[in-house]
Protein backbone atom coordinates (compact mmCIF):
# COMPACT_ATOMS: atom_id res chain seq x y z
CA UNK A 1 0.00 0.00 0.00
CA UNK A 2 2.78 2.39 0.92
CA UNK A 3 4.57 1.58 -2.32
CA UNK A 4 1.46 2.35 -4.36
CA UNK A 5 0.95 5.65 -2.57
CA UNK A 6 4.60 6.51 -3.05
CA UNK A 7 4.25 5.71 -6.81
CA UNK A 8 1.14 7.84 -7.14
CA UNK A 9 2.75 10.81 -5.43
CA UNK A 10 5.83 10.43 -7.59
CA UNK A 11 3.89 10.24 -10.92
CA UNK A 12 0.98 12.64 -10.15
CA UNK A 13 2.64 15.71 -11.74
CA UNK A 14 3.32 13.73 -14.88
CA UNK A 15 -0.32 12.54 -15.02
CA UNK A 16 -1.65 16.07 -14.59
CA UNK A 17 0.75 17.33 -17.27
CA UNK A 18 -0.41 14.62 -19.65
CA UNK A 19 -4.06 15.50 -19.00
CA UNK A 20 -3.38 19.20 -19.61
CA UNK A 21 -1.59 18.41 -22.84
CA UNK A 22 -4.56 16.31 -23.97
CA UNK A 23 -7.00 19.12 -23.24
CA UNK A 24 -4.82 21.64 -25.07
CA UNK A 25 -4.56 19.28 -28.01
CA UNK A 26 -8.37 18.87 -28.11
CA UNK A 27 -8.97 22.66 -27.89
CA UNK A 28 -6.44 23.32 -30.62
CA UNK A 29 -8.05 20.76 -32.89
CA UNK A 30 -11.53 22.15 -32.19
CA UNK A 31 -10.41 25.72 -32.99
CA UNK A 32 -8.84 24.59 -36.22
CA UNK A 33 -12.11 22.95 -37.27
CA UNK A 34 -14.35 25.87 -36.07
CA UNK A 35 -12.15 28.94 -35.46
CA UNK A 36 -13.29 31.53 -32.91
CA UNK A 37 -13.72 35.11 -34.19
CA UNK A 38 -14.01 38.34 -32.19
CA UNK A 39 -15.72 41.15 -34.15
CA UNK A 40 -18.48 43.79 -34.09
CA UNK A 41 -21.95 42.65 -35.07
CA UNK A 42 -22.89 45.17 -37.79
CA UNK A 43 -26.68 45.29 -37.27
CA UNK A 44 -28.05 47.75 -34.70
CA UNK A 45 -30.08 46.34 -31.79
CA UNK A 46 -33.12 48.33 -30.56
CA UNK A 47 -33.29 49.05 -26.83
CA UNK A 48 -36.52 48.49 -24.87
CA UNK A 49 -37.61 50.66 -21.91
CA UNK A 50 -38.76 48.63 -18.90
CA UNK A 51 -39.95 49.48 -15.39
CA UNK A 52 -41.35 53.00 -15.93
CA UNK A 53 -43.22 53.96 -12.75
CA UNK A 54 -46.94 54.75 -12.70
CA UNK A 55 -47.61 58.43 -13.38
CA UNK A 56 -44.18 59.01 -14.93
CA UNK A 57 -43.47 59.80 -18.58
CA UNK A 58 -40.37 59.79 -20.75
CA UNK A 59 -39.76 63.22 -22.27
CA UNK A 60 -39.63 63.06 -26.06
CA UNK A 61 -39.23 60.09 -28.35
CA UNK A 62 -36.23 58.00 -27.30
CA UNK A 63 -34.92 56.12 -30.33
CA UNK A 64 -32.42 54.02 -28.38
CA UNK A 65 -30.17 51.43 -30.01
CA UNK A 66 -26.80 49.79 -29.47
CA UNK A 67 -24.19 47.65 -31.20
CA UNK A 68 -22.17 44.83 -29.73
CA UNK A 69 -18.83 43.10 -30.16
CA UNK A 70 -18.88 39.36 -29.48
CA UNK A 71 -16.53 36.42 -29.42
CA UNK A 72 -17.98 33.26 -30.96
CA UNK A 73 -17.10 30.31 -33.21
CA UNK A 74 -17.38 30.87 -36.92
CA UNK A 75 -20.34 28.46 -37.10
CA UNK A 76 -22.27 30.72 -34.70
CA UNK A 77 -21.36 33.89 -36.61
CA UNK A 78 -22.77 32.45 -39.84
CA UNK A 79 -26.32 32.29 -38.43
CA UNK A 80 -26.44 35.46 -36.32
CA UNK A 81 -29.21 38.07 -36.74
CA UNK A 82 -30.50 41.03 -34.70
CA UNK A 83 -33.30 38.80 -33.36
CA UNK A 84 -30.67 36.78 -31.46
CA UNK A 85 -29.99 39.77 -29.19
CA UNK A 86 -32.16 41.44 -26.54
CA UNK A 87 -31.29 44.95 -25.32
CA UNK A 88 -33.10 46.86 -22.58
CA UNK A 89 -32.79 49.46 -19.85
CA UNK A 90 -34.41 49.26 -16.41
CA UNK A 91 -36.20 52.41 -15.18
CA UNK A 92 -37.52 50.82 -12.00
CA UNK A 93 -37.54 53.22 -9.05
CA UNK A 94 -36.41 56.28 -11.05
CA UNK A 95 -38.18 59.57 -10.31
CA UNK A 96 -38.14 62.99 -11.94
CA UNK A 97 -34.76 63.79 -13.50
CA UNK A 98 -32.31 63.01 -16.30
CA UNK A 99 -30.45 59.70 -16.19
CA UNK A 100 -27.83 57.77 -18.13
CA UNK A 101 -29.21 54.26 -17.75
CA UNK A 102 -26.92 51.29 -18.56
CA UNK A 103 -27.93 49.00 -21.41
CA UNK A 104 -28.28 45.31 -20.68
CA UNK A 105 -27.70 42.95 -23.63
CA UNK A 106 -28.30 39.20 -23.69
CA UNK A 107 -27.63 36.64 -26.43
CA UNK A 108 -30.03 33.82 -27.28
CA UNK A 109 -29.02 30.45 -25.80
CA UNK A 110 -29.44 28.99 -29.28
CA UNK A 111 -26.32 30.93 -30.29
CA UNK A 112 -24.12 29.35 -27.62
CA UNK A 113 -21.21 29.31 -27.22
CA UNK A 114 -20.76 33.07 -27.61
CA UNK A 115 -19.37 35.78 -25.36
CA UNK A 116 -20.32 39.46 -25.16
CA UNK A 117 -17.13 41.54 -25.37
CA UNK A 118 -18.30 45.18 -25.77
CA UNK A 119 -21.53 47.27 -25.87
CA UNK A 120 -21.53 50.62 -27.74
CA UNK A 121 -23.05 52.84 -26.49
CA UNK A 122 -23.28 51.44 -23.00
CA UNK A 123 -25.95 53.83 -21.67
CA UNK A 124 -29.11 55.68 -22.81
CA UNK A 125 -29.89 59.25 -21.72
CA UNK A 126 -33.47 59.46 -20.46
CA UNK A 127 -35.39 62.43 -19.02
CA UNK A 128 -38.31 61.51 -16.74
CA UNK A 129 -41.13 63.76 -15.58
CA UNK A 130 -44.50 63.34 -13.95
CA UNK A 131 -47.45 63.10 -16.36
CA UNK A 132 -49.95 65.95 -16.03
CA UNK A 133 -52.95 67.18 -18.03
CA UNK A 134 -54.91 70.39 -18.41
CA UNK A 135 -57.62 71.91 -20.61
CA UNK A 136 -56.89 74.81 -22.97
CA UNK A 137 -59.06 76.69 -25.51
CA UNK A 138 -59.03 76.29 -29.29
CA UNK A 139 -58.21 79.45 -31.19
CA UNK A 140 -58.92 79.87 -34.94
CA UNK A 141 -56.93 82.38 -36.98
CA UNK A 142 -58.82 83.47 -40.11
CA UNK A 143 -56.59 84.81 -42.88
CA UNK A 144 -57.49 86.73 -46.07
CA UNK A 145 -60.62 88.49 -47.30
CA UNK A 146 -63.69 87.03 -49.03
CA UNK A 147 -64.55 87.93 -52.62
CA UNK A 148 -65.94 91.38 -53.35
CA UNK A 149 -69.55 91.68 -52.17
CA UNK A 150 -69.05 88.97 -49.53
CA UNK A 151 -68.22 89.09 -45.83
CA UNK A 152 -67.02 86.49 -43.30
CA UNK A 153 -69.30 85.80 -40.36
CA UNK A 154 -68.50 84.47 -36.88
CA UNK A 155 -66.31 81.38 -37.00
CA UNK A 156 -67.72 78.14 -35.62
CA UNK A 157 -65.21 75.62 -34.21
CA UNK A 158 -65.73 72.16 -32.69
CA UNK A 159 -64.47 71.43 -30.07
CA UNK A 160 -63.91 74.76 -28.35
CA UNK A 161 -61.43 73.27 -25.83
CA UNK A 162 -59.06 70.29 -25.77
CA UNK A 163 -56.91 68.35 -23.28
CA UNK A 164 -53.12 68.71 -23.18
CA UNK A 165 -51.20 65.84 -21.54
CA UNK A 166 -47.55 64.88 -21.15
CA UNK A 167 -44.47 65.96 -19.17
CA UNK A 168 -45.49 68.47 -16.50
CA UNK A 169 -43.05 71.27 -17.35
CA UNK A 170 -44.11 71.17 -21.00
CA UNK A 171 -47.85 70.91 -20.33
CA UNK A 172 -47.65 73.98 -18.08
CA UNK A 173 -46.25 76.05 -20.95
CA UNK A 174 -49.27 75.48 -23.23
CA UNK A 175 -51.79 78.37 -23.12
CA UNK A 176 -53.91 77.45 -26.17
CA UNK A 177 -54.19 75.30 -29.26
CA UNK A 178 -54.43 77.01 -32.62
CA UNK A 179 -55.46 76.37 -36.22
CA UNK A 180 -55.29 78.64 -39.24
CA UNK A 181 -57.75 78.85 -42.15
CA UNK A 182 -58.09 81.14 -45.17
CA UNK A 183 -61.19 82.81 -46.62
CA UNK A 184 -59.31 84.57 -49.42
CA UNK A 185 -61.71 85.26 -52.35
CA UNK A 186 -64.31 82.90 -50.84
CA UNK A 187 -67.92 83.15 -52.04
CA UNK A 188 -69.25 80.18 -50.05
CA UNK A 189 -68.75 78.84 -46.54
CA UNK A 190 -65.24 77.64 -45.75
CA UNK A 191 -65.17 74.27 -43.93
CA UNK A 192 -62.06 72.34 -42.94
CA UNK A 193 -60.81 69.71 -40.49
CA UNK A 194 -57.46 70.95 -39.18
CA UNK A 195 -54.70 69.58 -36.90
CA UNK A 196 -54.34 71.53 -33.66
CA UNK A 197 -50.99 73.05 -32.62
CA UNK A 198 -50.17 73.50 -28.89
CA UNK A 199 -48.75 77.04 -28.40
CA UNK A 200 -47.04 78.85 -25.53
CA UNK A 201 -47.52 82.50 -24.55
CA UNK A 202 -45.11 83.59 -27.30
CA UNK A 203 -46.99 81.67 -30.01
CA UNK A 204 -44.30 78.96 -30.25
CA UNK A 205 -45.18 75.28 -30.65
CA UNK A 206 -44.64 73.32 -27.41
CA UNK A 207 -43.04 69.87 -27.99
CA UNK A 208 -43.53 66.51 -26.24
CA UNK A 209 -47.22 67.00 -25.41
CA UNK A 210 -50.35 65.21 -26.68
CA UNK A 211 -53.48 67.06 -27.85
CA UNK A 212 -56.83 65.26 -27.38
CA UNK A 213 -58.70 65.44 -29.71
CA UNK A 214 -55.93 66.18 -32.19
CA UNK A 215 -58.11 67.94 -34.81
CA UNK A 216 -60.89 70.53 -34.92
CA UNK A 217 -63.75 71.11 -37.38
CA UNK A 218 -63.76 74.75 -38.49
CA UNK A 219 -66.52 76.53 -40.43
CA UNK A 220 -66.44 80.17 -41.50
CA UNK A 221 -69.85 81.26 -42.86
CA UNK A 222 -69.60 83.51 -45.95
CA UNK A 223 -72.58 85.75 -46.74
CA UNK A 224 -73.27 88.28 -49.48
CA UNK A 225 -73.58 91.90 -48.35
CA UNK A 226 -77.05 93.47 -48.28
CA UNK A 227 -76.39 95.84 -51.20
CA UNK A 228 -75.27 92.95 -53.42
CA UNK A 229 -77.15 90.01 -54.87
CA UNK A 230 -76.30 86.93 -56.91
CA UNK A 231 -78.58 86.29 -59.92
CA UNK A 232 -78.87 83.20 -62.10
CA UNK A 233 -77.95 83.75 -65.76
CA UNK A 234 -80.84 83.17 -68.22
CA UNK A 235 -79.64 82.97 -71.86
CA UNK A 236 -81.90 84.44 -74.57
CA UNK A 237 -81.74 82.67 -77.97
CA UNK A 238 -82.94 83.88 -81.37
CA UNK A 239 -82.97 82.43 -84.92
CA UNK A 240 -83.40 78.90 -86.31
CA UNK A 241 -80.66 76.36 -86.71
CA UNK A 242 -80.12 74.64 -90.07
CA UNK A 243 -82.67 72.12 -91.40
CA UNK A 244 -81.96 68.59 -90.22
CA UNK A 245 -80.20 69.72 -87.03
CA UNK A 246 -81.34 70.00 -83.42
CA UNK A 247 -80.18 71.61 -80.17
CA UNK A 248 -79.37 68.78 -77.76
CA UNK A 249 -78.64 71.02 -74.77
CA UNK A 250 -76.83 74.10 -73.55
CA UNK A 251 -74.43 75.13 -70.79
CA UNK A 252 -73.78 78.40 -68.97
CA UNK A 253 -70.55 79.23 -67.13
CA UNK A 254 -70.60 80.70 -64.62
CA UNK A 255 -74.22 79.99 -63.81
CA UNK A 256 -74.67 83.22 -61.86
CA UNK A 257 -73.35 86.79 -61.64
CA UNK A 258 -73.35 89.43 -58.90
CA UNK A 259 -75.06 92.83 -59.14
CA UNK A 260 -75.12 95.78 -56.75
CA UNK A 261 -77.56 98.55 -55.93
CA UNK A 262 -79.77 99.97 -53.23
CA UNK A 263 -80.93 97.17 -50.88
CA UNK A 264 -84.63 97.74 -51.64
CA UNK A 265 -84.02 97.62 -55.41
CA UNK A 266 -81.79 94.55 -55.14
CA UNK A 267 -84.38 92.75 -53.02
CA UNK A 268 -87.13 93.41 -55.62
CA UNK A 269 -85.23 91.80 -58.49
CA UNK A 270 -86.26 88.35 -59.80
CA UNK A 271 -83.78 85.59 -59.18
CA UNK A 272 -82.30 85.80 -62.70
CA UNK A 273 -80.73 88.17 -65.21
CA UNK A 274 -81.16 87.77 -68.98
CA UNK A 275 -78.47 87.97 -71.62
CA UNK A 276 -78.86 89.92 -74.83
CA UNK A 277 -80.06 87.68 -77.72
CA UNK A 278 -77.69 85.00 -78.96
CA UNK A 279 -78.16 84.11 -82.65
CA UNK A 280 -78.16 80.45 -83.68
CA UNK A 281 -79.39 81.16 -87.23
CA UNK A 282 -78.34 78.42 -89.69
CA UNK A 283 -76.08 76.69 -87.11
CA UNK A 284 -74.80 73.21 -88.01
CA UNK A 285 -72.35 72.97 -85.09
CA UNK A 286 -72.04 74.14 -81.47
CA UNK A 287 -72.63 77.86 -80.93
CA UNK A 288 -70.38 79.46 -78.28
CA UNK A 289 -71.07 83.06 -77.24
CA UNK A 290 -70.05 85.61 -74.58
CA UNK A 291 -73.18 87.76 -74.53
CA UNK A 292 -73.61 91.01 -72.58
CA UNK A 293 -76.45 91.31 -70.05
CA UNK A 294 -79.71 93.24 -69.95
CA UNK A 295 -78.92 95.01 -66.69
CA UNK A 296 -82.01 96.43 -64.89
CA UNK A 297 -82.27 100.15 -64.16
CA UNK A 298 -80.45 101.38 -61.02
CA UNK A 299 -78.52 98.12 -60.83
CA UNK A 300 -74.83 97.68 -61.61
CA UNK A 301 -73.07 94.52 -62.73
CA UNK A 302 -69.84 93.94 -60.84
CA UNK A 303 -66.89 94.52 -63.21
CA UNK A 304 -64.91 91.64 -64.71
CA UNK A 305 -67.83 89.21 -64.93
CA UNK A 306 -68.25 87.41 -68.23
CA UNK A 307 -70.44 84.44 -69.04
CA UNK A 308 -69.91 81.74 -71.66
CA UNK A 309 -73.06 80.25 -73.21
CA UNK A 310 -72.78 77.12 -75.36
CA UNK A 311 -75.62 75.65 -77.43
CA UNK A 312 -74.87 72.06 -78.43
CA UNK A 313 -76.03 71.47 -82.03
CA UNK A 314 -76.12 68.05 -83.67
CA UNK A 315 -77.55 66.61 -86.86
CA UNK A 316 -80.84 64.75 -86.48
CA UNK A 317 -80.23 61.02 -86.81
CA UNK A 318 -82.38 59.15 -89.35
CA UNK A 319 -82.44 55.88 -91.30
CA UNK A 320 -82.54 54.91 -94.97
CA UNK A 321 -82.97 51.71 -97.03
CA UNK A 322 -81.22 51.49 -100.43
CA UNK A 323 -81.45 48.72 -103.05
CA UNK A 324 -78.00 47.99 -104.48
CA UNK A 325 -76.68 45.70 -107.23
CA UNK A 326 -73.62 43.88 -105.83
CA UNK A 327 -70.23 44.45 -107.48
CA UNK A 328 -68.28 41.25 -108.28
CA UNK A 329 -64.63 41.88 -107.51
CA UNK A 330 -61.41 40.06 -108.54
CA UNK A 331 -63.04 37.36 -110.74
CA UNK A 332 -60.25 35.28 -112.32
CA UNK A 333 -59.71 35.45 -116.09
CA UNK A 334 -61.53 32.79 -118.06
CA UNK A 335 -64.52 32.57 -115.72
CA UNK A 336 -68.00 34.02 -115.60
CA UNK A 337 -70.05 34.65 -112.47
CA UNK A 338 -73.68 35.25 -111.66
CA UNK A 339 -75.02 36.43 -108.28
CA UNK A 340 -78.38 35.59 -106.75
CA UNK A 341 -80.33 37.64 -105.85
CA UNK A 342 -79.33 40.31 -108.33
CA UNK A 343 -79.96 43.11 -105.80
CA UNK A 344 -79.74 43.45 -102.00
CA UNK A 345 -81.24 45.91 -99.51
CA UNK A 346 -78.88 47.92 -97.31
CA UNK A 347 -80.21 49.47 -94.07
CA UNK A 348 -78.32 52.67 -93.14
CA UNK A 349 -78.44 55.30 -90.39
CA UNK A 350 -76.79 58.69 -90.00
CA UNK A 351 -77.35 62.45 -90.06
CA UNK A 352 -80.62 63.34 -91.79
CA UNK A 353 -79.06 65.97 -94.16
CA UNK A 354 -76.42 63.47 -95.31
CA UNK A 355 -78.94 60.64 -95.86
CA UNK A 356 -81.30 62.89 -97.84
CA UNK A 357 -78.47 63.92 -100.17
CA UNK A 358 -77.20 60.36 -100.63
CA UNK A 359 -77.32 58.60 -104.03
CA UNK A 360 -77.33 54.85 -104.65
CA UNK A 361 -73.88 55.23 -106.21
CA UNK A 362 -72.51 56.45 -102.82
CA UNK A 363 -72.94 52.94 -101.39
CA UNK A 364 -71.16 49.82 -102.68
CA UNK A 365 -71.89 46.16 -101.96
CA UNK A 366 -68.78 44.17 -102.84
CA UNK A 367 -68.63 40.40 -103.38
CA UNK A 368 -65.00 39.25 -103.22
CA UNK A 369 -64.14 36.39 -105.68
CA UNK A 370 -60.35 36.33 -105.37
CA UNK A 371 -58.83 32.90 -106.23
CA UNK A 372 -62.24 31.24 -106.52
CA UNK A 373 -62.66 28.57 -109.23
CA UNK A 374 -65.72 27.15 -110.98
CA UNK A 375 -68.27 26.19 -108.32
CA UNK A 376 -71.24 27.54 -106.36
CA UNK A 377 -70.46 29.66 -103.27
CA UNK A 378 -72.34 31.30 -100.38
CA UNK A 379 -70.59 34.64 -99.77
CA UNK A 380 -71.14 37.44 -97.21
CA UNK A 381 -71.03 40.77 -99.08
CA UNK A 382 -69.06 43.72 -97.75
CA UNK A 383 -70.84 47.10 -97.56
CA UNK A 384 -68.86 50.32 -98.16
CA UNK A 385 -70.57 53.54 -96.97
CA UNK A 386 -69.48 57.21 -96.74
CA UNK A 387 -67.96 58.61 -93.53
CA UNK A 388 -70.61 59.52 -90.96
CA UNK A 389 -73.04 56.85 -92.18
CA UNK A 390 -73.50 53.52 -90.39
CA UNK A 391 -74.45 50.24 -92.08
CA UNK A 392 -76.77 48.37 -89.74
CA UNK A 393 -77.63 45.33 -91.84
CA UNK A 394 -77.91 43.90 -95.35
CA UNK A 395 -80.74 41.70 -96.66
CA UNK A 396 -80.02 38.98 -97.51
CA UNK A 397 -76.86 38.76 -95.44
CA UNK A 398 -75.46 35.99 -97.72
CA UNK A 399 -75.64 35.81 -101.53
CA UNK A 400 -75.10 32.85 -103.86
CA UNK A 401 -72.45 33.15 -106.56
CA UNK A 402 -72.10 30.63 -109.42
CA UNK A 403 -68.72 30.66 -111.15
CA UNK A 404 -68.36 28.85 -114.47
CA UNK A 405 -65.71 28.50 -117.14
CA UNK A 406 -66.30 31.03 -119.90
CA UNK A 407 -67.35 29.34 -123.22
CA UNK A 408 -64.76 29.17 -126.04
CA UNK A 409 -65.62 31.46 -129.00
CA UNK A 410 -66.54 29.65 -132.41
CA UNK A 411 -64.65 31.14 -135.47
CA UNK A 412 -66.83 32.65 -138.28
CA UNK A 413 -66.29 30.89 -141.78
CA UNK A 414 -64.76 32.97 -144.67
CA UNK A 415 -66.24 32.78 -148.33
CA UNK A 416 -63.78 32.20 -151.31
CA UNK A 417 -64.41 32.42 -155.15
CA UNK A 418 -63.34 29.79 -157.81
CA UNK A 419 -63.24 30.17 -161.65
CA UNK A 420 -65.71 27.32 -162.14
CA UNK A 421 -68.15 29.15 -159.92
CA UNK A 422 -68.19 32.24 -162.17
CA UNK A 423 -71.26 32.35 -164.41
CA UNK A 424 -71.03 34.39 -167.61
CA UNK A 425 -74.37 35.70 -168.73
CA UNK A 426 -75.53 34.66 -172.30
CA UNK A 427 -76.52 37.59 -174.45
CA UNK A 428 -79.95 37.61 -175.96
CA UNK A 429 -80.06 36.77 -179.77
CA UNK A 430 -80.52 39.76 -182.02
CA UNK A 431 -83.80 39.80 -183.75
CA UNK A 432 -83.71 40.59 -187.35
Amino acid sequence: MKAAARWLLTNLPLALLAMLLAVLTWVTAAEEADPINTDRFLQVIPVEMNGLAEGMVIVGEVDAWTQVTIRAPESVWDGLSADDFSASIDLTGLGVGTYHVPINVTISEERSPSELVLIEPQTVAVELQRRTARTVPVNVQVKGEPALAYSAQTTVVTPTAVTISGPGTYVSRVVETSVETSVQDAETDVEEVLALQPLDADGQVVPYVKVTPAVAHVRVPIEIKEDFRTLTVKPVREGLIAYGYTITGFSVYPESVTVSGAPEIIAALPGFIETQPISVEGAQDDVVAHPPFNVPTDVALLPGQQVTVTYHVEAIQSSLTIEITPTLQNLASGFTATVSPETVEVFLSGPLPQLEAMQASDVRVVVELFELEADTYQIVPQVVVPDGVTNHSILPSVVQVEIAVAPTATPTPTLTSRASDVVTPTPNPTED
